[in-house]
């Protein structure tokens, strides 16, 4: 299991609740952390990560949602962003 803790906003419904729905729908284990807009996601060894990056961009507003991504095991930070030239695509910072 990757750890990954992860900042949203603009999540479809508005809802941080239904966010953490759809992502243990797609076999995710999630929990919320005491930052209301913040979750701590474990991704398991058999989903990869575009498997992941598109659970992730289900949880998003279509226009406007975003996202950060900051991994636990290597420090790295993504970001995805509905708005701009590059819609749902993960940066890496």
């Amino acid at each position: 299991m990757r750890t990954y803790f992860g900042e949203f906003n603009r999540v479809v419904g508005d809802s941080i609740r239904n966010a953490k729905r759809i992502l243990r729908s797609w076999g995710l284990d999630v929990e919320s952390i005491p930052h209301k807009t913040a979750l701590r996601i474990e991704r398991p060894d058999d989903m990869s990560w575009a498997d992941f990056k598109r659970a992730i961009r289900a949880v998003l507003q279509p226009r406007r949602g975003s996202a950060m991504i900051s991994s636990e095991a290597t420090g790295r930070t993504y970001v995805c962003s509905n708005r701009g030239n590059q819609p749902g695509t993960f940066l890496r910072q």
